[in-house]
C-alpha cells in the first residue's frame, strides 16, 4: 500500500501555512480579537466552524468531526483505500493522526479484516517503541478509523534518502529501539510480516527539559500475523491458502518468500535487511523484479559491504551480526528479538572498547611495515641536497660505492580497477510490496542452503520459467504505515 506522507523532518510550524476557515477562507489572523480556551479549537466567527489547513484545497471533511470527538485539521496523506489526518481530539486538548477508510472500502471484508488487524495489533501493545493506539471503531457515515500518536520527525526511509546511510552506532540504537517493540509482539503471538524503512519511524522525543533526542518507533501492523489466534473468523480468508505471499519483496525473509509457515525469527531477518541498508545505504538485494529479488533472499548469501561500498568501514563484530541475523535458516539466527538485542549489546560494548583503547597501541597497530612514499621522497631529496654540497666544497676523495637504501612501491587505487568500485544502488524508493489482497504471488518453495562462513558477492538470480514480471511501482514517502 502507498504510504501516506507529510514533510515530516521539519517543525509543525515550519511545514504548515496559515489555518483558515474552510467555507469563507478566511485565514484565522483576519480575526485578531479572536479569544478561545486552551483545548477548544479557535472557530471562525461567521460560520462556526474551525479554522484547518487548507494547503489540500477542498477535501469535505476538513473541518468536520469524526465519531462525535475527532475534528479534522488537515490532510497528512492519502491512498486507494482513503486518508490519514491531523485531527483533535478537543476533550483532552490531543493532536492525533486519524488514520480513516474509504466508506465505499469499508464492507469490503478484506479491507475491514486488514484494518481491524493493525487496530488490534497496536492497541494490544504498549511499548513505546511502538506507534500508540488511541481509539478505533466506525464512523457515522459507516467508514472505519483508527486514533494514533501524532509522530514529529522522519522515517528511516526518509532519513535514508537524505542522508545516504547511517553511522554504525545509529544503526544499531534504531535497531534496538525496534527490537524492543518486537519482543513485546512476539511475547503476545504478533508477527510483523512488513518491517521496512518507512515502517521505522524516528520520533523527536523529549528526555529531560530541553533535551531532545529520537526514539525509533514501528508503524503499520496491517498485514500482522497472529500466530496464537484462536477466534477464527479474526482470521483472513486468505490467511488460510498455503503458499500466499504478504509483504515487502525487498526485506522478506527465505521463508517469507515461500510462503511457508512463520514464526518470529522472520522478522529478526527483515530487521537484519534494514540494519544492513542503514549501514550501507542500500538493501542486500535490489531489483525492478519482484520474484528476482525474492529468489535472492533465498538462494543468495548477501554481498559483504566492502563489495558494495568500499568506502564503507563497518566493525567486524557488527558485521559478524549482520551475517549471522540474515542466516537463510532461521535455526542459524537469534532465537528471540530479545536473545538479539543482547547480542548487539555485546557487539556494541566490544566495538567502543576497542575504538576506545590506548592510542599508541592503536597507532602501532596501524604504523606500515615500509616508509611511506611522501617519506621516500623527502629523505630522496634531502640525500641529492647534500651531495650537491658535498660535490660543491667537500674535498675531493675517490668515489666509494654504497650499498642501495630500501625501496617501498606504493599501490593506489585505479579509477579504472573494476576492484575499487561496486555498484552503489541507494534506493530512491521502497520496491513495490506485493498488495496481499490483489498480488498476492506463491513463490515454489526452494531448500535454503546454510550461511556460509565467507559471505561472496551474491550472483543475479533469473525469474522463475512461466512466471511473469509484476510491474514496478514506485512509492513515495510513507507516514503511519502503507495504506492503499
Amino acid at each position: 500500500m502507498p504510504a501516506v506522507a507529510a514533510d515530516a523532518t521539519a517543525p509543525p510550524s515550519s511545514r504548515s501555512s496559515e489555518r483558515a476557515c474552510p467555507r469563507c477562507r478566511r485565514p484565522q489572523s483576519a480575526f485578531p480579537a479572536l479569544v478561545t480556551s486552551s483545548n477548544a479549537l479557535p472557530r471562525c466567527p461567521d460560520h462556526g466552524l474551525p479554522f484547518v489547513d487548507l494547503r489540500d484545497g477542498s477535501d469535505p471533511l476538513l473541518g468536520t468531526t469524526i465519531a462525535g470527538r475527532f475534528t479534522i485539521l488537515g490532510r497528512l496523506g492519502r491512498g486507494s483505500m482513503g486518508a490519514v489526518y491531523r485531527a483533535r481530539q478537543e476533550a483532552v486538548g490531543r493532536d492525533v493522526a486519524l488514520k480513516l477508510v474509504r466508506r465505499d472500502r469499508a464492507h469490503d471484508p478484506e479491507t475491514k479484516g486488514r484494518f481491524e488487524r493493525e487496530a488490534r495489533a497496536i492497541s494490544a501493545l504498549v511499548s513505546p517503541h511502538t506507534v500508540t493506539a488511541f481509539d478505533f471503531g466506525e464512523a457515522e457515515d459507516g467508514s472505519w478509523f483508527l486514533a494514533m500518536e501524532m509522530l514529529e520527525g522522519e522515517t528511516v526511509g526518509e532519513r535514508l534518502r537524505r542522508v545516504g546511510r547511517l553511522d554504525w552506532y545509529d544503526a544499531l540504537r534504531f535497531t534496538r529501539d525496534a527490537l524492543r517493540s518486537l519482543a513485546e509482539a512476539h511475547s503476545k503471538g504478533i508477527i510483523h510480516r512488513d518491517l521496512k524503512p518507512d515502517n521505522l519511524f524516528l520520533s523527536r522525543a523529549l528526555s529531560n527539559p530541553g533535551s531532545e533526542h529520537e526514539l525509533c518507533k514501528v508503524l503499520d501492523f496491517g498485514i500482522a500475523k497472529w500466530s496464537r489466534d484462536d477466534d477464527p473468523e479474526k482470521i483472513d480468508q486468505l490467511e488460510t491458502q498455503a503458499g500466499t505471499v504478504f509483504g515487502t519483496p525487498r526485506y522478506m525473509s527465505p521463508e517469507q518468500a515461500q510462503g511457508t509457515p512463520l514464526d518470529p525469527r522472520s522478522d529478526l531477518y527483515s530487521l537484519g535487511v534494514l540494519l544492513y541498508q542503514m549501514l550501507s545505504g542500500r538493501a542486500p538485494f535490489v531489483d525492478d523484479d519482484a520474484v528476482v529479488v525474492m529468489a535472492r533472499h533465498i538462494k543468495d548469501p548477501p554481498p559483504r559491504f566492502d563489495t558494495i561500498k568500499p568506502e564503507v568501514k563497518v566493525p567486524e563484530a557488527v558485521e559478524a551480526l549482520v551475517w549471522r541475523v540474515l542466516a537463510k535458516s532461521p535455526a542459524d539466527r537469534p532465537a528471540t528479538a530479545d536473545q538479539m538485542i543482547v547480542e548487539l549489546d555485546a557487539v556494541e560494548a566490544s566495538v567502543r572498547a576497542l575504538e576506545s583503547g590506548p592510542r599508541s597501541t592503536l597507532i602501532a597497530r596501524e604504523k606500515p611495515a615500509f616508509p611511506t612514499q611522501r617519506a621516500l621522497l623527502g629523505a630522496a631529496a634531502c640525500a641529492f641536497v647534500a651531495l650537491l654540497l658535498v660535490a660543491a666544497f667537500g674535498p675531493r676523495r675517490a668515489p666509494r660505492s654504497h650499498p642501495s637504501g630500501p625501496t617501498a612501491r606504493i599501490v593506489l587505487p585505479s579509477e579504472s580497477d573494476p576492484a575499487t568500485h561496486a555498484v552503489s544502488e541507494v534506493e530512491s524508493a521502497p520496491l513495490a510490496s506485493l498488495n496481499p489482497v490483489e498480488n498476492s504471488t506463491p513463490l515454489p518453495a526452494v531448500d535454503s542452503p546454510p550461511a556460509p562462513s565467507g559471505v561472496p558477492v551474491g550472483k543475479r538470480v533469473s525469474r522463475p520459467h512461466g512466471v511473469s514480471k509484476p510491474p514496478l511501482q514506485k512509492k513515495g514517502n510513507e507516514r503511519y504505515g502503507r495504506f492503499e
